[in-house]
């Protein structure tokens, strides 16, 4: 039994030539379908990671808002620490000019 003629009909160095079996082809399908395969890997692992990344990013949001919480409440607390320092020393002050006045009398 005697293979088929074939002609090249694909964009490459053998176009239009006649040839019996199918000499460049294998060798091309499968480079092409090894390129495939490795490519739809990288897709594969492209995603996963995209996956983490938003995790980890809804993570850090979270981290992040619970830490603007924690400093606006550090700051109310160091406002009226400082509050509290002024009404002292107001209210020492005014005993003071209450005892002067009181002396002077």
């Amino acid at each position: 039994m005697k293979s088929p003629l074939r002609t090249v009909r694909y964009d490459g160095l053998t176009k239009g030539k006649s040839f019996f079996r199918c000499l460049y082809w294998p060798h091309l399908v499968m480079e092409k379908e090894t390129r495939i395969c490795e490519l739809e890997y990288e897709l594969d692992m492209m995603k996963d990671k995209v996956k983490r990344l938003k995790a980890n990013k809804e993570k850090l949001v979270e981290e992040v808002e619970e830490m603007g919480i924690a400093t606006t409440e550090t700051m109310f607390e160091l406002k009226e620490n400082n509050n509290d320092k002024r009404l002292m020393l107001t209210l020492v002050f005014s005993w003071a000019f209450y005892t002067l006045v009181l002396l002077m009398k």
